[in-house]
Order: structure tokens, then C-alpha cells, then sequence
């Protein structure tokens, strides 16, 4: 500031006599070029007038003062100025009053940006600055992490100084959200009545009214680092030249925080984060590797605690839809039971599933002196399902950094949870499904069985004996059928092996087509080639045919025999079963296509238009007949 007795004229000329006896670029006429412009300001003089005063004393040594002298003489204009009259009209909406008052504004919040390259330091310098320069009620500036896709308070003027550095919000959430979302600054005139309106609990933004929320954006590449908010208690209308003049306020503080964090990257702390990522990323690979609730509540709850450098944690599950809201506790680490009763924590819980939003417990709150309670809400895209604490040391450094990791964690720890409910739910589905579907093989088996019995029944007491034999054959069709259904009804519900099928169909074949006077031995080769249980169906009939065809007329006139069964599956994808018996053979003219028997009608159609196959029947070199069936292998569905 200038004596109080000393006019512009007496300053002037003051600098002149400096000026005379040194180099008018040297650094020592500058400040008592600064003192002329304050004395000038203060003698209520036009910048103008100022510099025709400074006209007519320098005379003949004006064309010596330099750039610096002459900016020097501004500055210090502007800043008596500032410092007496603001920037601001009185009595008007509070709109910057001109150029001149803009640009000290900006220089000094300019000033105050690059004062220091502490962050928090800076930060908390800007805010002030820029709440005096604007003439606002509340400043605050929320830095984005772009791991974490949210917003960290981390100076204010006018809100709760309590939750600096606590308070984390999403990157969509209210208009500080919309402004990073879409990288363009919201004016809100009656700020509660925007449709994105959302205050946070013990935050203090109730009582304003109007807002502007600025996206603080580095450009080339285009890239956020975060959000200024300015809030008035009264109803403001900022107009376009005001909102020019704070976006260009705020890439002048983009710049300054994007400085001062790389300033603050320190190689120990850029590896810190390298390996909190890295843990981040072995954390989620983990949890992700079990769908069993029983081994991966335990497992989230332990690399929680991990995460934070602690050795305690909580899941809690949370019912939003009764009142009170039920908190259960799914899986704890280290904590004794009792603790989850505490008033506080329960609260903690509940704020952080209603707010959306981590946030950390200072120590003391929740816990004891030496550890804080860092707390993440467990979302996902259709609801919250709870939360997670865990307690981490108090001392350990970059604690909000970690809270950002901590979401991150929560949020794929809550997909897993998810994931888990959801595979539990199918698979009570699945066992509920299975039992209905063996218990209704179970009754087709059984009403085959009955039909079957029937045929029998028939059978034996037919008048005629040229009955019998297609009334035999019928049964054995059908018990082949009711074989198929006794295996799916006691084990696998949608595929059966082939060689299971054959035995099955064998065993039946003994009883009701092989005559007494025959002593038959089924050779069935084990195997573990497997089809559906439509394709299972249709291939016990073929099977029934094709040993039904083989006892009839291969063994005609025989006592002994013996019928063998191969299954085999080509890497072309097919499946061929060949079933061989030792008997008469085929007679020589013998062909398909012009033999009139109904089993190798009723085989050749299953064969090809069920089975989309072939069927072929041909003679064996060592005696004997063989049926080849081959068709496409149709997956379980």
C-alpha cells in the first residue's frame, strides 16, 4: 500500500529521480512503479488520467520506461482496485463490472492457482480467492479419479468443511455430476428445481439457490480433472459474460491441479498405486473364480480388508424395502459379533446404501483412535444389495485414494455377489426341475410298463398262435421305450449312453423274444458315447428291430447264439453302432430296398428320418449278419 501522504504526483516523480540514475530495466523501479498505479487508484483517477500524469512528469525519459515498468504501473492499479472496490458493480446482480475487472480477477486467481504446488494448499487458496473476486456465497472444487469414475470434495468455502476429502460421489450424480458427464458447464437459476438436483446429507447446500458448476478440463487431449461449483444463497442470474469469465477461470485451475498432482507423483507413491491396482486386479480375478456363496462371502470380506491394509471386515446385506431397513451380516473377518450392534456403524451402513457413495469414518467414529472405517456401498445395475466396512490403519498415506480403490473393489465385489445369488436361484431351479422331470420319466416308465403287460396279457391268452408273435414283438417295443425312460428317470435327464441303451434293450429282448429252445448271449461292448434323450428314444427302437430281426430269422433252427454290440463315434462328428450276430446270414438275393419285412421297414425309416442316418444290413465274412446304423451326434440341450 502507498503512504497515505504521498499523492501520484509525488509518486511519479519519485520514480522519475530512481529512474535517472539507473537502467530503466532494472528490477529495482519496479516496485515503486507498482506504488504509482496503487497511488493513482487510490486517488480515485481513471487508468487513463494515470498515465497522462505519468506523461507529463516523465517528459523526455518516457520512451526509456520498459514493458515491465509500464505493466508494473497496471498491476498495481488493478489490485488497489480490487482490494478496495472488488470487482463486482454494487447494487446490481453482481456481475463483473469490466475488462479491467475481470482481468484482475483472473490474475488474481491466477495467482493464487499457481502460489503453491501443494494441492490441498492451492485448493483451499483458490476457493477463497474466487469466492471474494465473484462475490458468491460458496465455492467448491470436487477433483475427478478417473479409476474410480467419481468425484472427490476437496475444497469448499460456505459448505461443511467436515466432509473435505471424505465426501466421494459418482460421476453422474446431481448437476456436479451432469457438468463432468458431459463436459459443459450447468447453470441451474433456482438450483433445487433442476431436474438433476441431489444434496448429500451433512453436506450444507440446502440453503442455496442458484449454482454453476464448471467442468475443469484440460484440452489437448481433452481430459476432466474435475468440477467448480459456485453457489449463491439468493436467486442469481449469471450472464454470459460472467460464465466466460469463470470457464476461463477454470482452465487456468486445470491447469494449476493437473501441476500440482504431478508435482505431488512421487516414484514411491506412483507405485504404491501400481501395486494397489495390481491387487485391485488379483482381488477381482479371485472373487470372480467361485459362484458358491459359502466360500466367496469369506473370500470378499478378507481381500477387503487386504485392500485397505487392515485385517477386519464386514459384508452386511441390506432390505431397502422394509422399515426399518434390515442389515444382516453375510461374512465377517476378525470383527466380533457384537460390534455389528453399534448405533453408529449401523447408521454408516444405511447413509452409504441411501447416499450411493463411499466414504471413509474418521477414527474414533466407528472404531478406535488408530484406524479408520472405510465403507463402500455394494451396487449394481439393478439395485444396492448392501454394504462392505473394513478397518484399515489411520496413519497410512493417501487414504482418499484408497477410498477410490475401495469402490471400485465394492462394485465388482457386488457383481460377484450377484452373480452368486443369481446361480444359487437356478441352481434350486435346476434341482426343483430335475425332480420334476425324473418323477415324469418315472410315470412314462410306468405307464409303459402297464401297456406293455397288457400286450403280454393279450399274448398269452390269444385264440390264434399267429398272434402271439406280433403281439411279443409290440411288447418288446414298447419295454424298449420304457428302458430309455428307467435311465433318464435315474441319472443324467438329457443324454443316456448308447451301451447303457443296448443292455437295456437286450435285457427286455431275453424275456419277450427269445424263445426257450434258444440259449442267446448279448455281447455289449462298453462305451461312453452319448446321445439325447430324443435321439435315446428313437435308437432303443432300432436297437429292439434290429436284435428282434436277428433272433427271428438268424438264428431260426439254432439252440445257441451269440449277438454282439460295438459303439464307436468317427472325429467326423457321427456315431455308428453295429450290432453282429453269428447266425444263419443273409440269403443271397438279399436287398433293402426290396425286402417287405415290417421290422426292417419300421428300422430304415427310424434310421433316416428320425435319426437323419442310414441303415444298412450285410453279410459278415465269418457267418452271420451285421446292421450297421450311422448317424449325426445331436448335443443334450
Amino acid at each position: 500500500m502507498p503512504e497515505p501522504d504521498r499523492s501520484p504526483l509525488e509518486a511519479t516523480i519519485a520514480l522519475m529521480a530512481i529512474i535517472d540514475g539507473h537502467d530503466a530495466v532494472e528490477t529495482d523501479t519496479l516496485r515503486p512503479a507498482y506504488r504509482v498505479g496503487e497511488s493513482a487508484a487510490v486517488a480515485d483517477l481513471t487508468i487513463e488520467e494515470t498515465f497522462e500524469l505519468l506523461e507529463s512528469e516523465a517528459g523526455e525519459a518516457l520512451p526509456e520506461l520498459s514493458a515491465a515498468v509500464l505493466g508494473s504501473i497496471v498491476r498495481g492499479y488493478v489490485d488497489q482496485i480490487v482490494r478496495t472496490r472488488g470487482v463486482t458493480r454494487r447494487r446490481s446482480a453482481g456481475r463483473l463490472s469490466s475488462h479491467v475487472s475481470r482481468l484482475a480477477a483472473l490474475h488474481r486467481i491466477n495467482r493464487a492457482a499457481t502460489g503453491s504446488l501443494q494441492l490441498d494448499n492451492m485448493l483451499a487458496t483458490v476457493v477463497q480467492v474466487v469466492t471474494e473476486t465473484v462475490q458468491c456465497d460458496a465455492c467448491s472444487v470436487f477433483l475427478y479419479d478417473a479409476g474410480s469414475d467419481t468425484l472427490m470434495l476437496r475444497a469448499t468455502v460456505g459448505l461443511n468443511q467436515e466432509i473435505v476429502r471424505r465426501l466421494t460421489i459418482r460421476s453422474d450424480a446431481g448437476i456436479t455430476g451432469l457438468a463432468a458427464a458431459q463436459r459443459q458447464t450447468q447453470f441451474a437459476l433456482d438450483a433445487r428445481a433442476h431436474p438433476a438436483f441431489f444434496t448429500y446429507p451433512t453436506v450444507g447446500e440446502e440453503q442455496f439457490t442458484s449454482q454453476v458448476s464448471i467442468p475443469l478440463l484440460l484440452r489437448e487431449p481433452e481430459r476432466l480433472v474435475g468440477v467448480m461449483n459456485i453457489q449463491t444463497l439468493a436467486m442469481r442470474d449469471f450472464d454470459p459474460d460472467e460464465i466466460t469469465f469463470l470457464e476461463t477461470a477454470a482452465g487456468e485451475l486445470a491447469i494449476a491441479i493437473e501441476n500440482a498432482r504431478l508435482y505431488s507423483q512421487t516414484d514411491a507413491a506412483l507405485s504404491e498405486r501400481i501395486n494397489e491396482l495390481h491387487a485391485l486386479q488379483a482381488v477381482t480375478r479371485s472373487i470372480a473364480s467361485t459362484l458358491q456363496q459359502d466360500a466367496l462371502f469369506p473370500m470378499v470380506a478378507t481381500q477387503a480388508a487386504q485392500l485397505v491394509g487392515g485385517h477386519e471386515a464386514v459384508i452386511f446385506r441390506i432390505r431397502a424395502d422394509r422399515a426399518p431397513h434390515e442389515i444382516t451380516v453375510l461374512a465377517r473377518v476378525n470383527r466380533p459379533e457384537g460390534d455389528d450392534g453399534d448405533a453408529t456403524l449401523r447408521e454408516f451402513i444405511a447413509e452409504l446404501c441411501r447416499t450411493r457413495t463411499a466414504r471413509v469414518l474418521p477414527p474414533g467414529t466407528a472404531s478406535d483412535a488408530e484406524t479408520l472405517v472405510f465403507g463402500a456401498p455394494l451396487m449394481t445395475g439393478h439395485a444396492v444389495l448392501g454394504a462392505i466396512c473394513a478397518w484399515g490403519p489411520a496413519a497410512q498415506n493417501h487414504a482418499n485414494a484408497k477410498l477410490g480403490l475401495f469402490q471400485a473393489f465394492a462394485d465388482s465385489a457386488a457383481l460377484a455377489l450377484e452373480n452368486a445369488d443369481l446361480y444359487d436361484e437356478a441352481r434350486r431351479g435346476y434341482a426343483t426341475a430335475s425332480t420334476l422331470l425324473q418323477e415324469m420319466h418315472h410315470r412314462v416308465r410306468n405307464n409303459l410298463a402297464t401297456v406293455a403287460a397288457l400286450l403280454s396279457m393279450q399274448a398269452r391268452h390269444a385264440s390264434y398262435a399267429d398272434w402271439t408273435a406280433p403281439l411279443q414283438e409290440a411288447v418288446a417295443r414298447v419295454q424298449s421305450i420304457a428302458a430309455v425312460h428307467n435311465l433318464l428317470s435315474s441319472g443324467n435327464l438329457t443324454s443316456a449312453a448308447i451301451s447303457a441303451i443296448a443292455k437295456q434293450v437286450a435285457d427286455e429282448a431275453s424275456i419277450n423274444v427269445v424263445p426257450p429252445s434258444l440259449t442267446l448271449v448279448f455281447e455289449i461292448e462298453p462305451s461312453d458315447v452319448e446321445v439325447s434323450s430324443r435321439q435315446a428314444t428313437i435308437l432303443a427302437l432300432l436297437i429292439n428291430e434290429c436284435l428282434t430281426n436277428a433272433i427271428e430269422h438268424g438264428f431260426s433252427g439254432r439252440a445257441r447264439g451269440t449277438i454282439a454290440v460295438r459303439v464307436t463315434e468317427a472325429d467326423d462328428g457321427w456315431i455308428e453302432v453295429r450290432i453282429a450276430d453269428d447266425g444263419v446270414g443273409l440269403p443271397a438275393d438279399f436287398s433293402l430296398d426290396i425286402n417287405r419285412q415290417l421290422g426292417l421297414r419300421i428300422a430304415n425309416t427310424l434310421a433316416s428320418s428320425d435319426l437323419g442316418g442310414t441303415f444298412a444290413m450285410q453279410p459278415r465274412a465269418q457267418g452271420g449278419a451285421e446292421a450297421v446304423i450311422r448317424f449325426p451326434v445331436a448335443r443334450a440341450r
